[in-house]
């Protein structure tokens, strides 16, 4: 959690920021009072306003897309591949490549700790979620699983234990029972 704090208060200081910024703008566009005081230029104003605002939103863009799990590890080569097929109400996963037609899944996984591991999920019926939980329930990571794509989703695992996997898109009546898990060390 520590590590999410200054983002979170970056955002919310954002948010006190634009919060502001609209007040600002409402203010500027009340009518003009009885005795002819008034804004000069609001249109200047709102050119102000808005760019300020533009900018705002490239900062914090550049400053938070560099942090997606996307690109956290993308430079490095992953240790294992680890190859996932969703499917009503199952996460078949397995080290080897998949077969649609016959799923089956092998040994239970081990994932090395510290480095690099790349999930390849997809799905072969409906959308799925594909969220790991650590031992203590909490989500590290997750991923959609979609027919006819394959995401890439690469991690480093930094905690060894047992790692849940959970389905995180309802898909339909057996949706709180598709789970399985594997191991970090």
């Amino acid at each position: 959690m520590k590590e999410h704090e200054p983002i979170l208060v970056l955002f919310l200081v954002s948010a006190a920021v634009i919060v502001m910024v609209f007040y600002f703008v409402y203010r500027t566009t009340l009518p003009p009072a009885a005795d002819g005081e008034g804004i000069k230029s609001p249109t200047q104003k709102r050119l102000y306003v808005t760019s300020f605002l533009a900018l705002l939103f490239a900062i914090l863009l550049f400053y938070s897309l560099p942090k997606s799990p996307y690109f956290l590890f993308s430079d490095q080569a992953p240790a294992k591949t680890v190859h996932v097929l969703s499917r009503q109400f199952f996460h078949f996963m397995s080290l080897q490549d998949i077969d649609p037609q016959d799923p089956k899944t092998g040994e239970p996984i081990e994932l090395p700790l510290n480095e690099p591991v790349e999930f390849q999920v997809t799905s072969s019926d409906v959308n799925h979620g594909f969220g790991i939980y650590n031992d203590k329930a909490e989500l590290v990571i997750q991923v959609q699983a979609m027919p006819g794509y394959v995401n890439h989703l690469r991690w480093k695992f930094t905690e060894p234990g047992t790692y849940n996997v959970l389905c995180l898109e309802f898909c339909g009546s057996a949706h709180a029972f598709m789970r399985t898990s594997f191991t970090v060390k």
